[in-house]
């Protein structure tokens, strides 16, 4: 690897590390700290729900879904909108009458202490299972372009994550999120030009191929109360219905998208936030 590709890398990290840390200044509260003082707008929460939900498995998995079959698990993002709106009118009212910091007081207003014990408890330890496991992709990554071990890369990677985040609470959070997910975006565009510009028929022939390959293909209404429907990888209904629960469980009970949508200056933003977010997922997608 180059010296300036390295010195880029290193440049980002120190970079986005002192820019989370600076909003320590702002932190003179519980609402300050947890929710960013519940006055970061719309877009910001669009952006860093996004960025939630995007990891470097997406990054790495997406591309080689798409390759080895086609567009047919796209079909999932449709249930992403489906379970946006049953958050949006069913779970957000409630979130948003008392004053909360966390998705699990609401579950101790309406079902007693144990219960938001026991979820809250349940989010802590399997959000830091999935998050070790993102964790340690990334480091691969890291660690084949900087010629590090993992356990190096883990090190450096939690460490600024928790100095920025420490110092600069939600805030930091959702700023750095915004960050990162232009960067992200325009760094996914500018690949695309320099891959295109690589081809010499350009893209119309990138079309004309992966259509003869079958791999633009979307949609699949197919229904059949079958064994070999039900063992099919994707279809419409399976995306639904799929995408609508796992949306639901993980932007309507989970803490770390939750608090994003608290962290909005009203219900109304959250809502705007929660849609608009869908739709940046469906443009990248």
């Amino acid at each position: 690897m180059r010296t300036v590709d390295l010195g880029v890398i290193v440049l980002y990290l120190v970079g986005i590390t002192w820019f989370g840390a600076q909003f320590r200044k702002g932190q003179h509260s519980l609402r300050d700290y947890f929710l960013g003082g519940q006055t970061s707008p719309w877009w910001a929460i669009a952006f860093t729900i996004v960025s939630a939900e995007t990891s470097t498995l997406t990054v790495i998995g997406t591309p080689a879904l798409s390759f080895g079959g086609n567009l047919g698990f796209l079909q999932v993002v449709f249930g992403y909108l489906l379970a946006r709106m049953v958050i949006s009118f069913l779970f957000l009212p409630h979130y948003f009458k008392g004053d909360l910091f966390t998705a699990y007081e609401l579950m101790q207003r309406r079902f007693g202490v144990r219960l938001r014990k026991l979820t809250a408890g349940l989010f802590l330890v399997l959000r830091a299972l999935a998050e070790g496991v993102r964790v340690f992709a990334i480091s691969i990554v890291i660690s084949v372009i900087l010629g590090t071990g993992e356990m190096l890369s883990i090190g450096v990677i939690v460490a600024l994550t928790l100095f920025y985040t420490f110092h600069g609470g939600m805030t930091a959070v959702i700023w750095t999120d915004v960050v990162q997910m232009v960067l992200y975006i325009a760094g996914a565009l500018v690949s695309l030009v320099v891959m295109l510009g690589m081809i010499p028929e350009g893209w119309p022939y990138v079309l004309q191929m992966a259509g003869e390959a079958g791999k633009l293909k979307l949609f699949d209404f197919h229904f059949e109360m079958s064994m070999k429907f039900f063992s099919t990888t994707y279809s419409f209904w399976a995306g639904v219905l799929g995408g609508c629960f796992l949306t639901t469980a993980s932007h309507g009970t989970e803490q770390m998208l939750v608090q994003r949508l608290l962290s909005a200056r009203n219900q109304r933003d959250a809502r705007t936030a929660l849609f608009a977010s869908w739709a940046v997922i469906d443009r990248k997608s």
